[in-house]
């Protein structure tokens, strides 16, 4: 068993006939091969981390899952790299690059032997964008080439968590740089560089303290002078970075926390410089010299006594992942996850994660398991896909996204004494820009069974006051009607549709040809629909907007249905998602 973080794939025993290789696609330029998840106690590669001279020790044995990194004490930056820069045209655009560190709770919150010692560090996201003609580029990864302009972000913590015998920095105390904590210390997330102006500076994005208000005068408070707690945002155990490569001349470029879900994003506009060719750098960095005292501080306006100190060399840093994958209809495949590495947010990497749930991968490794929390609302998974988004929706052209192509998920569902749903949330689009939904799913009903549904009304649009689901559907340009009617030869019984595991399978034949298939084991044959034709109901397919995994929990106007929260907190298991092109026969 891997024991780290993210989501988990089971291998297929089915043949399926890839379109994509069928169309010539090089399976050499997968951009997935360059992620890495410092599982492996010998092997980084593609990555390489310097300058060596700075690094005092580094390896995956000491906390694994995670990089370690000592300092070495020579005040200088440590980068990571690839091996070899990434020109623009080696992988298809659109591409994401995640990056997570794990904080050092050393760092800041256990005991120092010096009181008068501060922490402070920087570690963060480095990228290095080039306009110049790769043959112009140095064979030297450590120089940059010509015409290239950088960015640094990065999670930064000054002074010390505080307790009244730890001096920290006492002028960030009660101060709105540090959103008013009584430590004195402060954590925010900072960029710099030339790429863009809109990226530099302090990002305002805030983190929470508990403990006491400090009291006022005369007033009895006696631990007023520290908090016990501060987290979320760039105060959370887990930081991340995100780069989305989405054009030569656009890109975004933002920051994560926690192990939840959502990122706050900065579009970037580089066409000024021309197009980019290359990406010279991309990874982790560990800010070591004195930009903090020296250049940082003044800018935030702190300033001595006492004076912001260098990074402490003492501590170790955590590089949790960097990990690539491309996010286009032209490489589909890539969406697909594989939930077999325990605890990585994975799910809000390709799936967007949404809702009145609790998602995560280590209490059932080798699944996400989704738990609802049973109110009256839905759990929602959208994958990430770049796509067109008139009304909020993200649509998809069926030029470009061409058929076949097929999704499969394997699923172990909750018991069958209480009520509960999960389906595929499809819109199909005719070449007029009418929506059609489809849901094409299962629902137990008590009693009487698990059952194959089509089409599914989430009550979370019927809420009062939001209107009626005409009126919902008449704002997104959707036909609401149950039309989309996939049926089997004969009914599929519950040794099927209540089976633990069961197997899934959605397919788009063509631009007007859908079916759905089942299965109980990975090397069974399945048992697929008859085939719906959408020719006679509205023509073409001509837009999609790419399913999302739903679970609908209860009504304001239908009671007796309701998920139910603890004792019966419902849970699905999910072991796969797989996005492909082709059709498994």
């Amino acid at each position: 068993m891997i024991t780290k973080r993210h989501l988990l794939l089971s291998t297929l025993s089915t043949v399926v006939v890839l379109a994509g290789v069928a169309r010539g696609q090089d399976a050499t330029r997968d951009i997935q091969k360059l992620s890495q998840h410092f599982i492996s106690a010998d092997d980084i590669s593609p990555w390489t981390f310097g300058p060596a001279d700075n690094i005092k020790k580094m390896d995956t044995t000491e906390h694994p899952g995670l990089l370690t990194i000592w300092d070495g004490g020579r005040g200088k930056d440590i980068k990571g790299l690839l091996k070899n820069p990434i020109k623009i045209d080696d992988y298809p655009l659109p591409w994401e690059f995640q990056l997570q560190f794990a904080q050092n709770e050393q760092l800041f919150k256990a005991a120092t032997v010096d009181k008068n010692r501060q922490t402070n560090y920087a570690i963060g996201l480095n990228l290095a964008v080039t306009f110049s003609d790769p043959s112009t580029w140095p064979k030297d990864r450590n120089q940059l080439p010509p015409d290239t302009h950088t960015v640094q972000l990065f999670v930064v913590h000054l002074g010390q968590y505080g307790e009244l015998y730890r001096t920290g920095l006492p002028q960030l105390r009660n101060s709105a740089l540090n959103y008013y904590d009584p430590s004195p210390e402060t954590f925010l997330v900072y960029g710099r560089g030339d790429l863009s102006p809109n990226l530099n500076g302090n990002w305002q994005i805030p983190f929470i303290w508990t403990g006491y208000q400090p009291p006022k005068p005369g007033q009895l408070g006696s631990a007023a002078g520290w908090s016990w707690l501060a987290d979320q945002g760039p105060a959370s155990f887990y930081v991340r970075f995100r780069v989305r490569m989405i054009s030569p001349t656009q890109l975004d470029i933002g920051f994560g926390y926690g192990m939840g879900i959502g990122w706050r994003m900065r579009p970037i506009d580089v066409s000024k410089f021309g197009k980019i060719t290359g990406i010279w750098e991309i990874g982790p960095i560990i800010s070591l010299d004195h930009w903090i005292p020296d250049e940082l501080a003044p800018e935030l306006g702190i300033h001595p006594p006492p004076a912001v100190q260098l990074p402490d060399p003492d501590y170790e840093y955590f590089v949790d992942y960097a990990v690539f994958y491309g996010n286009g209809p032209q490489n589909l495949q890539d969406l697909s996850v594989d939930f077999n590495i325990p605890g990585y947010e994975g799910t809000d990497e390709k799936w967007f994660q949404e809702g009145n749930a609790i998602t995560e991968t280590f209490s059932h490794p080798g699944y996400l398991t989704v738990t609802l929390m049973g109110m009256n609302g839905a759990w929602g998974m959208a994958p990430m896909l770049s796509a067109d988004m008139p009304g909020g929706l993200g649509y998809v052209d069926l030029s470009k996204f061409k058929p076949p192509w097929e999704i499969e998920t394997s699923i172990i569902t909750p018991e069958l004494d209480s009520p509960w749903n999960l389906y595929m949330f499809f819109t199909l689009f005719d070449e007029k820009g009418v929506g059609h939904l489809w849901d094409p799913g299962i629902q137990n009903f008590p009693g009487e069974g698990v059952k194959y549904i089509n089409y599914f009304i989430n009550p979370h649009t019927l809420r009062k006051g939001l209107g009626s689901e005409e009126d919902f559907a008449k704002d997104f340009n959707m036909e609401t009607s149950h039309s989309i009617n996939v049926e089997f030869d004969k009914p599929l019984p519950q040794s099927i549709l209540a089976h633990r595991p069961l197997y899934m399978l959605v397919q788009l034949i063509d631009r007007s040809h859908v079916r759905v298939g089942f299965k109980t084991a990975a090397g069974d044959a399945w048992i697929f629909s008859r085939t719906f034709d959408t020719t006679n109901l509205f023509g073409d397919v001509a837009q999609i907007q790419l399913p999302e995994f739903v679970s609908a929990q209860g009504n304001q106007f239908e009671i007796g249905w309701g998920a139910g929260n603890y004792p019966r907190f419902q849970q699905f298991l999910i072991q796969y998602i797989h996005f492909r092109y082709g059709m498994a026969q």
